[in-house]
């Protein structure tokens, strides 16, 4: 089998998540400041390779050897060093490029670690609050669906107003394709399927509104479709499976909120200006 660890280097094993603590137990030692190898006057400690660790794919089998799965993961760590060593011999480092990339991750990192300490305080959702949000959203559970979709796929026109304004009229998937032609667009048309437990929920309540055979826009990855909706299978979920998947949403839900009330109440007080020309554009002012 074959791990990768961060920065692209193979190696011969594949572990988990977590795998750290379990890495150190088989080898008997604790990582702050054991070195397991140097390599041209570099140290690699056992705190590198219990990092490394956290980045492989659970579960771990109960077959591999500890030992051989910590050397394997010293291996990758070493090669890539060796090519760290190289990138500084040829002055990589000082390059603007390196220094931009270098100040995003590290800045990534925090808001990562941040997200994670804010997820701490964040508590588990109720059991009244999981069953509200199972009532309240019918079709990511109970009135589930795989909606197959006949559609036309293009790449978004500049002028979305004329795009929307020429699909007013338009009621079949051929009225749709016509529009679009006379707009000068080429779309190609195909078959799709969307699941309501997965899609936003409100574009899941205007997918079940949509009438039969009436063409529906819809946003899809970085392109844009016009669809029809024409067949509903239902998919079933048992209790438990719904639970969870509640659990999960209502959880996540609240831990963007607390995320998004947080950055809210760091701008409210910082210091920011910008240079000419990219200043956040002002909202409309209010009819009076």
């Amino acid at each position: 089998m074959g791990i990768r660890t961060r920065g692209g280097i193979s190696a011969c094993l594949v572990a988990g998540a977590g795998l750290g603590l379990i890495l150190l137990a088989g080898c008997g030692k604790t990582p702050k400041g054991q070195v397991v190898a140097i390599v041209n006057g570099n140290d690699i400690s056992m705190q590198q390779l219990s990092v490394e660790a956290q980045d492989l794919p659970l579960p771990i089998p109960e077959t591999i050897d500890r030992r051989a799965l910590s050397k394997a993961i010293l291996q990758a760590v070493i090669d890539r060093e060796l090519e760290v060593q190289a990138a500084r011999e040829q002055r990589l480092d000082k390059t603007p490029q390196f220094l931009a990339l270098k100040q995003r991750n590290e800045e990534e990192l925090l808001a990562g670690m941040l997200g994670h300490k804010i997820a701490q305080t964040v508590p588990l959702p109720t059991a009244e609050e999981i069953r509200n949000y199972i009532v309240t959203h019918p079709l990511q559970f109970g009135q589930r669906q795989r909606l197959v979709l006949d559609q036309l796929g293009f790449a978004p026109p500049g002028d979305r107003r004329r795009l929307a304004a020429v699909l007013t009229d338009a009621h079949s998937l051929d009225a749709a394709a016509a529009a679009l032609r006379s707009i000068g667009i080429a779309a190609e048309r195909g078959q799709g399927a969307i699941d309501t437990g997965q899609a936003d929920p409100e574009l899941a309540r205007q997918l079940d509104r949509a009438p039969a055979g009436e063409p529906i826009l819809l946003p899809q990855g970085d392109r844009l479709v016009v669809g029809v909706i024409t067949a509903r299978e239902p998919i079933r979920m048992s209790s438990d499976d719904i639970r969870i998947a509640a659990a999960r949403a209502v959880r996540a839900a609240a831990l963007l909120h607390e995320s998004q009330a947080q950055i809210a109440a760091a701008r409210s007080t910082a210091e920011i200006s910008y240079g000419p020309g990219f200043a956040p554009d002002k909202p409309p002012a209010a009819r009076r």
